[in-house]
This record gives C-alpha cells, structure tokens and sequence, in this order.
C-alpha cells in the first residue's frame, strides 16, 4: 500500500509539473451586488467562476506551436486554452446601509488545486432603490499572472485592468434576490513580449438564496464576448457558483 500511495503521489506530481499551470482567467462580473445586502456583517463567498484567458490569442498564435495550442475563437469555446474556470474567494465589507467595499482572489483550478495563475480584485457597489427592488453601480480593479510559465495553458500571460457593472435586481421574499448584472471591462494584457488592449463584456442572470444551511448561496450563468489588439474577438460562455457566510 506505501508503494501504491507512493507512485500515487509520484504520478499526480509529474502531472502537475509537467502540465504547470494555467494563464489567468478573467473573472466577470468581478462584482455582483444582488440586492441591499446586509449593513451589519461581512460576507465571505468561496465558489467557482469562468471566464477567457485574455492572453491565448497573443500566446496561441505564436509560430513554434502545435495544433492543440493554437488560438482557435469561436471554434472552440470551452478550449481550456482559452477558457477558465477559476477559484473565488470574495469578501464584502458593509461601510453603509447603501455604499460596499467589494475584495476578491482568485486561482485557477488546476488537477483540481489553484495553481499559478493568481490575481486579486477590489471595487465598491452603491445600491439605489428599495428593499424589494433596486439596482447597484459597481466599480473594480483586477490583476493577475502566471509568473511568466511558458507553459501554462493560454498564456504565459499577465492582466491588469477595470470593470464597471450595474446590477438589476428584485427580492422577491425573503433570502431570494435574482438580477441581471451588465457589465465591461478593459484589461492591458502581456503575453510573449507584447502588450494588448482587450475589452470584455457581457451579462448574466444570477440569484441569490439563503437555505437550510447554505447561506448566500450565488448562481450566475451568461454570455460574454472578448476582444484583444484590434481584431481578434470570440464569444465566452460564462457560469459560477459560489457559497457564503
């Protein structure tokens, strides 16, 4: 059984090492304020969410390249070259009953462990409207890399860059809100030596519900589409999940 155990472990290492990673995901919406929230707590939310690799098109079109790791748009949209899906952790800081401060990091699943890449997010939401129905601003700022890794998947790359949302949302009774969150973003993306302008954008349908023991329990689905330098654009599907206390 050790030596079972032992090659294991052995094999799962050389996997992760020689597969290294992946570029980082641009999470969307990075804020997603459904409803007043709560004036008196924070709230932590662990949970999953997808968006596109910002750097495959200037990583996947390099000369040197396979076939599997060529650029390939619209073709293939859930090619993890370039598609994500990324660890979560938000926290939600309550300054007011009206005005929250929004913190985030994010990793990418991996084998399935959040290696490189790694980014941070922080913004504020102002909410404007009722107890039942309203909507919320939002204002945020990402980074992320991969460090350089040459071969991670989609990059190397690295991101930097804003994102305004506005969410919504209806409470229809309580512990349920659903909205739909609009949002763009602009993102300075570096990858192989070159720099790019990139543009995201899109919406999802999310709701939010507290049950049994699930508290804040958040799922979103949408579409978005990505566009870097001036004429490589594709559509991307988005999703998430996310719980909270």
């Amino acid at each position: 059984m050790k030596r079972l155990g032992a090659a294991v472990v052995g094999l799962w290492g050389a996997a992760v090492m020689g597969l290294a990673g992946c570029a980082p995901t641009a999470m969307g919406p990075m804020v997603m304020r459904l409803g007043p929230g709560a004036p008196d707590r924070n709230i932590l939310q662990l949970g999953m969410r997808s968006g596109p690799r910002l750097s495959a098109p200037i990583a996947g079109t390099q000369p040197d390249l396979g076939t599997g790791g060529r650029f390939q748009g619209n073709e293939s949209s859930f090619s993890t070259q370039q598609w994500g899906m990324a660890f979560d952790g938000a926290l939600t800081v309550p300054l007011s009953e009206r005005l929250h401060l929004h913190t985030g990091v994010q990793g990418e699943m991996f084998l399935p462990v959040p290696l490189p890449a790694y980014g941070v997010y922080a913004g504020a939401s102002y909410y404007v409207g009722s107890r039942h129905l309203g909507l919320a601003p939002a204002l945020s700022l990402r980074g992320a890399t991969d460090f350089g890794l040459m071969t991670s998947r989609g990059g190397p790359g690295s991101l930097f860059g804003a994102e305004v949302s506005c969410a919504f949302t209806m409470q229809p009774e309580k512990n349920v809100s659903i909205g739909l969150v609009p949002f763009a973003s602009w993102h300075t993306v570096s990858s192989v030596g070159q720099n790019a302008q990139a543009l995201y954008y899109g919406g999802v349908v999310a709701a939010r519900i507290s049950w049994g023991g699930l508290n804040d329990l958040e799922l979103s689905g949408g579409f978005g589409r990505a566009k870097v330098g001036k004429g490589v654009s594709w559509n991307v599907p988005i999703m998430g999940a996310r719980g909270g206390r």
